[in-house]
């Protein structure tokens, strides 16, 4: 997937190896996120594959690469672009857990959960951040996936929260005065 994601940047705009990885901080990263040490690799294998180029430049008494997309690998993108999606269910490691969780007592549980539901909140607040700051940067399909992230990861959120109300045997309101606290 990060190939695709690497040539439908490249489509936009020639870019080096740490303006992608900018890139795809503020973009994509609710739904795909790499490292440099996957994206350099990468754009190495790409290269070799005859679907991007480089060309040396010199920024400010530095050499840097600026990767290009080449017709080849324009179209491979748009092949890609077209092929139908499939749909494959979720597969996390925490309703892994939360599946044998009846092994816990109920207190590490909620400890579990609300240590959980505090890493979502983090990520909610990543891209609501990214949003508030580069919404007007953003074409429809781009601002569609942030939305989806955020209500997504709301979603999450919300869900643990009914959860945690079933296993600590609160009524809505009940719970909703222990969280204004």
């Amino acid at each position: 997937m990060l190939i695709y994601v690497i040539l439908g940047f490249l489509c936009e705009k020639d870019m080096t190896g740490y303006e992608i990885k900018q890139k795809m901080t503020l973009s994509t990263s609710n739904f795909i996120d790499a490292s440099f040490g996957s994206i350099y690799p990468m754009l190495k294998k790409m290269e070799k594959g005859e679907l991007i180029k480089y060309e040396e430049v010199v920024e400010e008494g530095r050499f840097k690469k600026s990767y290009g997309i080449t017709e080849k690998g324009k179209s491979e993108f748009i092949e890609w672009l077209k092929t139908p999606c499939t749909f494959s269910p979720f597969n996390y490691e925490y309703l892994n857990k939360l599946f044998f969780y009846k092994y816990l007592d109920d207190f590490e549980v909620v400890r579990l959960i609300a240590s959980f539901q505090t890493t979502v909140a983090c990520e909610y607040n990543k891209l609501a951040l990214i949003e508030e700051k580069h919404v007007h940067e953003m074409n429809v399909y781009e601002h569609a996936t942030l939305v989806f992230g955020k209500e997504y990861f709301q979603m999450i959120m919300n869900w643990h929260d009914g959860l945690t109300r079933k296993i600590t045997g609160k009524k809505d309101n009940e719970y909703e005065n222990d969280k204004e606290i």
